[in-house]
């Protein structure tokens, strides 16, 4: 698969790119604010993208929002080291696929990563109002 991780702390977006690069995925790109995500994810049309709640310049909930209503195929994955039962539910109602705590988990990763895979080779994701979301502290 390919993948965009967009995240404005350095750590765990090389943390999680080779993880992904581990698991034989291909890390197409990367951002660091919201901004960024949104152009970038138009640009590279990745099979899924990772990416921080809060960041600079566009928080990740409003790039989701964003990505999702010009790409309603777009399957995200939100993450964020103070994840909040609210800020996962927000992030589930703006079409986010999962949510996951960081620091990443390398299991709950692989776990994320076969999901989407299956549903790549699958169909093509549902418009965000009619996803099946889960989230997954």
């Amino acid at each position: 698969m390919r993948f965009l991780i967009v995240d404005d702390a350095e750590a765990p977006l090389k943390a999680l790119q080779r993880l992904l690069v581990a698991l034989g995925h291909e890390v197409v790109g990367t951002a660091r604010n919201g901004v960024d995500a949104v152009e970038a994810y138009g640009r590279l049309h990745p099979d899924a993208l990772f990416m921080d709640v809060i960041m600079p310049r566009m928080n990740g909930l409003d790039a989701l929002h964003a990505i999702r209503a010009a790409h309603p195929e777009a399957r995200v994955v939100m993450a964020s080291a103070l994840q909040s039962c609210r800020t996962a539910l927000e992030a589930e109602r703006r079409g986010a696929l999962f949510c996951l705590a960081k620091p990443y988990d390398e299991c709950k990763v692989r776990k994320v990563v076969g999901e989407l895979a299956r549903a790549c080779q699958e169909a093509p994701p549902k418009p965000a109002n009619a996803s099946r979301r889960r989230s997954t502290a």
